[in-house]
């Protein structure tokens, strides 16, 4: 092996050796991220008049289920909307997560399986509503579920985790519909 080889192989093994610490901090950008984006697009649904100390609490509170009830409301937002769905959402959340750990080390795995199922339920119950008020999301859902079996089935991608399969596919589905279906202002013309 010549000395440009040898080094190329260093630096490939190098990085192949850290795969799954890229994979992970990419796979946490784009989960985290989504909270950020979530964040942005609620805060221009408040009053132009709305303090950035209620912009900034309504963005701490930001979770998929909040999100979802309060993009759903029609009109400007009332911040004092998002604090009550705060003030019961993530206290039965942080309940919830608890007493799902205790049951978690009790149940059998078999029931505890059959109930990972209730988050794909709660995830499905989210994306209904919009998808059926709104042509275009209901045509992006759709594409994302038929893209993402495709891509199940293609060999290809069978050396990369379910995890970096989905971030990989959120980015790059969210960015084409966003491109192909930019959201118009209200007081634009269509």
């Amino acid at each position: 092996m010549n000395h440009a080889s040898a080094g190329e192989y260093a630096e490939f093994t190098v990085i192949m050796a850290n795969a799954p610490y890229i994979e992970m901090a990419f796979v946490i950008l784009v989960t985290n991220i989504r909270y950020l984006l979530m964040s942005c697009a609620l805060s221009q649904r408040f009053d132009p008049e709305t303090s950035n100390i209620h912009r900034l609490l309504v963005g701490f509170g930001i979770t998929d289920e909040i999100f979802g009830i309060s993009i759903g409301r029609t009109g400007t937002l009332n911040p004092y909307y998002n604090y009550g769905a705060m003030a019961a959402a993530l206290p039965s959340w942080s309940m919830g997560t608890a007493m799902g750990i205790v049951a978690g080390s009790i149940l059998p795995a078999s029931v505890v399986s059959a109930l990972s199922v209730a988050l794909y339920g709660m995830f499905i119950a989210i994306i209904i509503p919009a998808s059926k008020a709104d042509k275009i999301v209901g045509g992006v859902v759709t594409a994302s579920f038929l893209i993402s079996f495709i891509v199940s089935k293609i060999p290809l991608f069978d050396r990369m985790s379910d995890s970096m399969k989905i971030s990989l596919l959120t980015v790059l589905i969210a960015g084409i519909a966003a491109a192909l279906f930019p959201v118009k202002d209200e007081g634009e013309k269509i």
